[in-house]
């Protein structure tokens, strides 16, 4: 370990700017390991940023370390769920992981409605909310006071709309704080892991995953994960197997 105390000190002495730089000039000289090392260094400091993630990513992938690409792309996406290079790279990551444990294909729609919600930050739905409410108070004063007759009308078809998209972006808002408070993921680090059906080597073998895999976790006990994986198989995994994004 006497390398990432070295690495760590050297981190501490610089600053962020001059961290990234460093770590980026060891990625275009595809020095890879060295990259990760200087990125992992960073990230050892308690340092939180979707770029850092997303770098590290990148790193991981070109060293062939698949599981932790896919983990660092997932934590990248987390904090910067509207990056379309980030969702690129997670997506092709995805395809060359071994496993098809897809769920059932969802009809085009509900597709589409299921991107939008995974791609709006709860930011930006606190901001519609906050919006709404505010031009509800203006809408209302021109409703109830007959301020300005002509645009009574108007104004309260404006109001139900907002009202609408208020109720909207605060069910979406509440759901998503609910999820990020609650689902709790991870990916398969391992070349290859058994989903048990229990928590014990000796449980019988359900399937076999292999790396780069999300799957949800459910619960915990001692050295073991309780999860599922997409297509509802549950069962119990090592914990030193997978990491929880």
């Amino acid at each position: 370990m006497l390398w990432l105390s070295v690495l760590l000190l050297q981190v501490a002495i610089e600053s962020p700017q001059e961290a990234f730089a460093r770590a980026e000039a060891h990625y275009q000289e595809q020095r890879f390991d060295d990259a990760i090392a200087a990125y992992e260094a960073m990230r050892a400091q308690s340092l939180e940023d979707g770029v850092l993630y997303y770098n590290l990513g990148n790193a991981y992938f070109k060293a062939g370390k698949i599981g932790l690409a896919v983990l660092n792309y997932e934590r990248a996406l987390a904090l910067m769920p509207s990056d379309e290079e980030t969702r690129t790279n997670l997506t092709f990551a995805n395809e060359l992981i071994a496993d098809d444990v897809a769920s059932a294909p969802l009809p085009l729609v509900i597709r589409w409605l299921v991107q939008l919600y995974q791609r709006v930050r709860p930011d930006t739905l606190a901001r519609v909310l906050s919006f709404s409410f505010m031009l509800a108070g203006a809408l209302l004063t021109i409703v109830l006071y007959d301020a300005w007759p002509s645009w009574r009308s108007a104004a309260t078809s404006v109001l139900v709309l907002g009202g609408l998209t208020a109720l909207l972006s605060g069910v979406t808002l509440a759901t998503k704080l609910n999820q990020a408070a609650n689902r709790v993921e991870a990916i398969v680090l391992t070349e290859n892991a058994y989903v048990r059906s229990g928590p014990g080597e000796g449980s019988p073998r359900l399937a076999e995953v292999h790396e780069g895999l999300k799957v949800r976790v459910i619960g915990e006990r001692e050295d073991w994960f309780q999860v599922t994986l997409a297509n509802g198989l549950a069962g119990w995994i090592r914990r030193s197997e997978l990491e929880k994004i």
